[in-house]
């Protein structure tokens, strides 16, 4: 469905060439858009930005993995787990008209306390289907190395108000909204014992059109020790089924450049341009990035597919193709505007290798999307100018036919 609106924004790009030396990443030519959230003195110092992580953490609403929606009026939403003090036990939302700033709505979900979501909530997607916003979050029990991680569910029809859904599909469990748990042949859920088996996080929802279904990528550990991408489907946004893995996020020994190391692929996000499927992912354990060496590559990483195929045995249409242009980042998200596309990715600023970080981690960089040939695309500032008024086009989220 198409709907047409009058929005006070134009997006433009600062096209310029994105080549930097080892030494100087960071663009001059163009400022770049940076959203923060408020700031919240935690530990009650009268200071809230004596940020030590993970000593002091008083930023509480820094954003990490996130979730943009537009809702009817053209207001743009925002989603994302609080890095609190101690552990994210809420999902907060922001609002936006105008990617300039965030004006603060309030806490959307909190922990369910006895339930299989009673420690923490993380990572939220939302989209919309006749008339009703779906929220996917991770939910966890437990904490540390013992922590189970769930995919689970709430509904709203206003962004405001979210409701968990009122089912569970998660044996042994209790409370409403959980409705998948990553216990498959590929995947360590099942496996007694061991560090972090019990991973099911980060979920991405999208409707693929060919075969007439839904699908959800999320992070998992598979049966090689490595975190990598596994993907369930549905008819019905709410009974899901897995159906495989994509072996182009794992880490593998015979793998292409960079696949060789890291090994915790998390985050997923699809965006498909010219027919091609881009998933893009984190790998903050990719051994060069800043924790290792001095000049690091960036831990944000994609690969591509011409179709949404998935199996069990690695789902081989899709093919690691490395490091999107920016370093320093991860959760990417990314927001299509207008009939003459204009793409937005959505960077949570991560590591000292941004060259944004100083004064500004976990805050949003918004940069515009460059598609080039085949599989490759550039990244640049996004310039928005105010006080002009056209006329476009904007896609809700995606619907089922």
């Amino acid at each position: 469905m198409i709907v047409f609106l009058w929005l006070l924004l134009v997006v433009g790009c600062d096209d310029s060439s994105t080549d930097r030396t080892a030494s100087s990443p960071c663009r001059a030519d163009a400022p770049p858009v940076q959203l923060a959230s408020k700031l919240d003195d935690d530990d009650g110092d009268g200071n809230p930005i004596d940020e030590n992580f993970p000593i002091i953490n008083d930023e509480d609403d820094d954003i990490a993995d996130h979730a943009w929606i537009e809702d009817r009026s053209g207001t743009y939403h925002l989603f994302f787990h609080g890095e609190n003090l101690y552990y994210p036990n809420q999902i907060e939302h922001y609002t936006t008209r105008d990617f300039q700033s965030l004006d603060y709505i309030g806490v959307a979900l909190t922990v369910n306390l006895g339930a299989w979501d009673s420690d923490a909530l993380w990572a939220p997607h939302v989209v919309e289907h006749d008339g009703t916003y779906f929220m996917f979050y991770t939910g966890v029990a437990e904490s540390g190395v013992d922590a189970i991680q769930r995919i689970g569910l709430a509904t709203s029809t206003d962004l405001v108000t979210w409701t968990r859904t009122p089912v569970n599909r998660c044996p042994g469990t209790s409370g409403d909204g959980c409705i998948y748990e990553c216990d498959e042949p590929w995947t360590t859920w099942g496996d007694a014992g061991g560090s972090f088996n019990h991973q099911c996080r980060d979920p991405f929802v999208m409707w693929d059109a060919d075969a007439q279904r839904w699908l959800m990528f999320a992070t998992a550990k598979s049966v090689n020790q490595f975190g990598a991408v596994t993907v369930a489907s549905a008819s019905d946004l709410s009974d899901w089924t897995g159906e495989g893995f994509i072996d182009a996020t794992r880490r593998l020994a015979n793998g292409v450049g960079a696949q060789t190391t890291g090994g915790q692929a998390e985050n997923p996000f699809v965006v498909t341009n010219d027919g091609l499927h881009f998933l893009l992912f984190t790998d903050w354990e990719d051994p060069q990035d800043s924790v290792s060496v001095a000049n690091p590559r960036t831990i944000a990483q994609y690969a591509t597919s011409p179709s949404l195929s998935i199996d069990t045995s690695g789902s081989a249409d899709w093919s690691y193709r490395g490091y999107l242009p920016d370093t320093g980042v991860n959760a990417i998200e990314v927001v299509e505007l207008g009939h003459h596309p204009r793409w937005l990715m959505s960077q949570s600023i991560s590591n000292e290798s941004s060259c944004d970080h100083d004064g500004h981690r976990r805050e949003l960089r918004l940069k515009c999307i460059l598609w080039g040939d085949g599989f490759s695309f550039r990244t640049s500032n996004a310039i928005f100018r105010e006080g002009v008024t056209r006329r476009v086009t904007l896609p809700t989220a995606i619907e089922a036919r």
